[in-house]
């Protein structure tokens, strides 16, 4: 590698040897050249640990790693521990990013002084349209932390950590958890409210390339626990937090709580699974703990529907998840 590098970027990759030359172009090729390319492998059995091999040889500033176990959350944190680079970035190795991507973000941290910035993102779709979902103006925007905290709790901001620039000091005691799909919702809150402030490019730096077979669109029991539990720990982490006004608390609960119960009347589409019936009877433990919410700090629906689940779940059961079951399966 000639000189030293700025940005570490780290590509988790899995089974995705028709998407990752790509990926990897788009990094390699970066207005930015002082940029180390960290391809964690984990488990690829279509060529995709073969590809990352060839990167090694034809590019000084690529390291590679094999793991032997399959898993996002592990690969990052692999990365960040090899990372020679005072900011790190993560990408998805199915998507890609714009050629100056990372010398915009990394410009702005150091012209506001700050451990983080973020920028938009747009999805390109199976059916090739590209959708956008800021105006995009270019404009960066130094925000507070606790502000980028509230949307995002409320999903008015994306919880990836890919479209992101972050100082490397913020993963020293605080790394990606291993036990959950939905990683980036256990986390980036916390890191983002340990940078005081942050900047938003208002840009669209990362394209997020939707594939059917993708892991994200998998829709499963287990996924569907995983991000009931992924929500749930955000409900007890903004219980926990001292930063918001009961406005502001009222709005992020409301809108977790509805979140989960959605969740978990997915669930009804995995009644013969028996993994399912193990997840809906967490999941009522779980909401067992918000029985404590007054009807001050809950809507009327959300209150009314929590002590049902909990307290007369056979009568529940029996008309939200059998009876809806039978009524949706006949259409």
């Amino acid at each position: 590698m000639e000189g030293k590098s700025l940005v570490s970027v780290i590509v988790p990759v899995h089974n995705t040897a028709a998407y990752l030359r790509k990926c990897v172009d788009s990094i390699c090729n970066q207005s930015l050249k002082e940029i180390e390319i960290i391809l964690v492998d984990n488990l690829s059995t279509d060529g995709s640990a073969e590809i990352c091999d060839n990167y090694l040889k034809t590019d000084s500033r690529v390291k590679v790693l094999h793991l032997q176990e399959a898993n996002a959350s592990v690969a990052r944190n692999a990365g960040i521990e090899i990372a020679s680079s005072p900011y790190i970035g993560f990408i998805d190795s199915d998507d890609y990013i714009e050629p100056n991507m990372y010398e915009e973000l990394l410009a702005a941290i150091r012209l506001y002084e700050v451990d983080a910035v973020y920028s938009n993102f747009c999805i390109e779709h199976t059916d090739g349209r590209t959708e956008l979902f800021e105006p995009n103006s270019g404009v960066a925007y130094k925000r507070s932390s606790r502000d980028v905290v509230y949307e995002m709790m409320c999903d008015r901001l994306n919880s990836s950590c890919c479209t992101k620039l972050f100082n490397k000091t913020l993963f020293d005691s605080l790394k990606f958890p291993t036990h959950n799909v939905y990683e980036d919702r256990f986390v980036l809150h916390r890191w983002i409210l340990a940078c005081g402030e942050i900047v938003w490019i208002d840009k669209a730096f990362y394209h997020y390339v939707e594939r059917n077979n993708s892991i994200c669109h998998v829709i499963s029991p287990s996924r569907r626990h995983h991000f009931f539990l992924a929500q749930f720990y955000r409900l007890e982490f903004i219980g926990n937090c001292q930063l918001f006004n009961a406005e502001e608390l009222y709005q992020m609960r409301n809108y977790l709580v509805r979140s989960c119960l959605s969740t978990f009347k997915e669930m009804r589409e995995f009644l013969n699974d028996s993994d399912a019936q193990m997840f809906i009877a967490d999941m009522r433990q779980h909401f067992k703990k918000l029985l404590v919410l007054s009807k001050n700090e809950l809507d009327v629906k959300c209150y009314k529907r929590l002590r049902k689940i909990v307290h007369f779940w056979p009568l529940y059961y029996l008309i939200h998840f059998k009876m809806k079951k039978k009524i949706m399966s006949r259409h």
